[in-house]
């Protein structure tokens, strides 16, 4: 009898430490897998706010090439239809995903960066209606859009570092 009590006691002890183990364990496996999540998603965002900037700077240099001249910019370069499409194009999936993670970003991003996301989009609207009904010159809006992209650019940046705990 007193063998089965020293068997029942190593076996209940050995399951109560498999089981803190195992919680444990997996406890810190979720939170690792949440870190990659989130972790991607600042840097899918990231990349696509950049690939939206590359685009509108793009546009701005060849505004003031074809203003200035060419003696004036000697080193800019303009893109064939092909490269100008594959940057618009990566402009238009980069807007889809400030978009989506603006609406549904609080399950993997902070709600700052979420409501940076929003009021960009809700900024680029108010653009996009003040040259279409008010009359904005374009240069200035594009100008602006720019701005705008460049602020964006650095404050996700700023939130990536600080949520990632990422250094400068």
């Amino acid at each position: 009898m007193n063998y089965v009590y020293q068997l029942l006691i190593g076996l209940v002890s050995g399951l109560f430490g498999a089981w803190i183990a195992m919680f444990f364990g997996l406890r810190r496996f979720y939170s690792e897998k949440w870190w990659e999540k989130r972790a991607a998603t600042f840097i899918e965002l990231t990349d696509g706010i950049y690939q939206i900037k590359v685009l509108q700077e793009y546009y701005s240099e060849l505004n003031l090439y074809r203003y200035e001249g060419p003696e004036e910019y000697p080193d800019f370069v303009e893109l064939n239809d092909e490269q100008l499409r594959e940057m618009k194009l990566s402009a238009a999936r980069a807007k889809s995903l400030i978009k989506k993670y603006s609406h549904v970003g609080q399950l993997l991003i902070t709600d700052s960066a979420s409501e940076l996301l929003r009021n960009y989009l809700d900024e680029e609207k108010s653009v996009d209606y003040d040259v279409h009904y008010r009359g904005w010159d374009t240069d200035e809006a594009e100008k602006h859009l720019l701005s705008m992209t460049n602020r964006l650019f650095e404050n996700m940046l700023e939130i990536s570092r600080k949520e990632l705990k990422a250094g400068k």
